[in-house]
């Protein structure tokens, strides 16, 4: 029994929301991915460098990228259809 891939012509009928950016939305999905992340290197550098004896450090080293891929994805992906559908 073969099985058969479905291949989509464009992407437009995959992806439930608009992927492209207005020039506003990027500012604003820059903005906030810049300070989220200056945010967490500042307070890792606050706790970790001050007492790098403490058990969080370890945690908040391995969270690092994780915690960076989903303000990427809430930023970039989730937050602007939303701020589109909460403007209407």
């Amino acid at each position: 029994m073969r099985l058969r891939l479905q291949a989509f012509s464009s992407f437009k009928g995959a992806v439930p929301f608009k992927l492209r950016l207005s020039a506003s939305e990027w500012r604003f999905a820059l903005t906030s991915f810049a300070v989220k992340v200056a945010l967490f290197w500042l307070l890792e550098l606050a706790f970790c460098k001050w007492a790098p004896e403490r058990q969080i450090c370890h945690l908040v080293e391995k969270g690092f990228l994780p915690c960076l891929i989903t303000y990427a994805v809430m930023d970039f992906l989730v937050i602007p259809p939303l701020r589109r559908r909460w403007d209407r």
